[in-house]
């Protein structure tokens, strides 16, 4: 199940304590005395209470401000509730009196989404189910915490309006037709390759398809959905992978690895040649063959995601629609070849840099930097200009790229590293050696207030910043750091800066 926002978890959970308590609020939404709050159109209240990022208690809070906002809290159609530290009593109490609220209203829900972790809350689910259906819920999710799973009652088939349905550890044998379901998640589910044919056939209409950690299922075979959009199939220990959708956009598939061994997959997608967008493969038996194919056949992928794909040795990339692009883990790969005119994103994780050619217009065109981070050495090379670009013989070596007026701020992350060298080709008017300078002077105590943009922790234990030119007197790192750097055409263009950790 994928994790909300820690604003979100904490679920809706606390009623206004008391008047005091939203008088602050208040003040902010009053002008020359009157309460114009209480003059939003309902709809835009409801989107406010359930749709942005207050917490709930503030939520909660603000229906303090006027009885509108307290009848909007209380018809609000989006109902998420998440247990985590509420005991049973009040969970269960709270769910019951907001359901009922509603049906004593007959008030339409949209949204109810349930999250607990005691069992004992079985024991209420077919009746919050069968009051939320009554009330032609249109987004329907339940999970649960547990070794056990939930069954859920035959009620949901008459739940005509739902279209999206999110399950985790929950049972369902999708017996009947659900016509207007579009997106279906299923998490921690046990499900036959059978009651999958059930579901692709009794839900024609469905885009989104996750399954995600699932047991029971071996061959996960798509056909007939022409609508699908949207396909992710995550740990699920699958031995094929057959996709065809007409109008497929994103296919995401991620292997379990045991003990670094990966379980063999056969993967296919024999669909969606001009539609698919978003390409993600984690732990994938892919060859380079395939690869090849899979480029050939797909030449609108604009997202593309490698990761702990070891059999890939050899990748070449030729593509005008390719904007971003990211390798992780692949340890097996020897030769990299990118001809992306359009590439705005790279990032690479791995113990050596193959790159063997790469084109970088775009980059300089779209005020972009790349940055090489070496680990073994604690160094790091930033790219300004990119006409020339040199990979040093590293391991561990980390490529990412970012936007030129992000500089202070990727070089404050870069910093936690505590490197030792930092090495710049700039540009004209070059923003990192802007950002040099300004951390030069913060260690001399210069210029260094509250308006400093590296106020952070490893900021206080950088003890110096000094011009780097390799000789023995500042150590061996920069010594081979310069050293290498001589040996290439860049060395007349780069500016070297060596820095002291307290």
């Amino acid at each position: 199940m994928e994790h909300e926002s820690e604003t979100i978890k904490r679920g809706y959970t606390t009623a206004p304590r008391n008047q005091n308590e939203g008088s602050n609020m208040a003040k902010r939404v009053c002008v020359d005395g009157e309460d114009r709050i209480s003059e939003l159109p309902v709809h835009i209240i409801h989107q406010i209470l359930c749709r942005t990022d207050l917490g709930v208690e503030e939520a909660a809070r603000s229906c303090i401000l006027s009885k509108t906002w307290y009848d909007c809290w209380t018809s609000r159609p989006n109902l998420i509730f998440y247990q985590f530290d509420m005991t049973l009593e009040n969970y269960v109490k709270l769910v019951d009196q907001s359901l009922r609220f509603h049906v004593e209203r007959n008030l339409h829900l949209e949204q109810f989404i349930l999250s607990y972790r005691d069992p004992e809350v079985d024991s209420h689910m077919d009746t919050w189910i069968e009051l939320a259906v009554k009330l032609n819920v249109t987004e329907l999710g339940i999970h649960r915490f547990g070794l056990t799973s939930y069954n859920l009652p035959d009620v949901i088939y008459d739940a005509k309006k739902l279209t999206t349905l999110q399950l985790s550890r929950c049972n369902l044998e999708f017996d009947k037709r659900f016509s207007c379901l579009e997106s279906l998640s299923l998490n921690h589910v046990h499900i036959s390759d059978a009651q999958l044919q059930r579901v692709i056939n009794r839900c024609p209409s469905i885009r989104t398809l996750r399954l995600q950690c699932c047991e029971g299922i071996s061959k996960c075979h798509i056909f007939g959905l022409v609508h699908l959009k949207y396909f992710d199939a995550s740990y699920c220990k699958l031995h094929s992978v057959i996709v065809q959708a007409p109008y497929l956009q994103c296919f995401r598939y991620t292997e379990p690895t045991e003990q670094g061994n990966l379980h063999p997959c056969q993967i296919a997608i024999l669909d969606g040649y001009n539609t698919l967008q978003t390409l993600e493969l984690t732990g994938a038996t892919i060859t380079d063959q395939q690869f090849r194919d899979v480029s050939y056949k797909f030449p609108n992928i604009s997202e593309l995601n490698l990761r702990s794909c070891y059999n890939l040795k050899n990748i070449e990339i030729q593509s005008e629609k390719l904007k971003k692009f990211t390798l992780l883990e692949l340890k097996s790969l020897e030769k990299l070849t990118i001809q992306a005119p359009n590439l705005l994103e790279f990032d690479f994780h791995g113990s050596k840099m193959p790159v063997t050619y790469m084109d970088t217009s775009s980059l300089e065109s779209a005020r972009l930097i790349l940055i090489i981070f070496c680990r073994q050495t604690k160094s790091i090379l930033i790219y300004e200009n990119l006409r020339e670009i040199v990979i040093p013989p590293s391991h561990k070596v980390e490529i990412f790229i970012a936007s030129m007026l992000s500089v202070e701020s990727i070089i404050g992350i870069i910093m936690f590293g505590s490197p030792y060298i930092i090495s710049i080709l700039p540009c004209t008017d070059s923003k990192a050696l802007q950002a040099m300078s300004t951390l030069k002077g913060c260690t001399q105590k210069q210029n260094c207030g509250k308006e400093c943009p590296f106020n952070t922790k490893w900021h206080r234990n950088l003890k110096e910043v000094i011009s780097c030119t390799g000789t023995p007197e500042e150590g061996m790192a920069a010594s081979m750091w310069y050293l290498w750097l001589k040996s290439t055409s860049v060395i007349d263009q780069v500016n070297n800066f060596m820095l002291k950790w307290k």
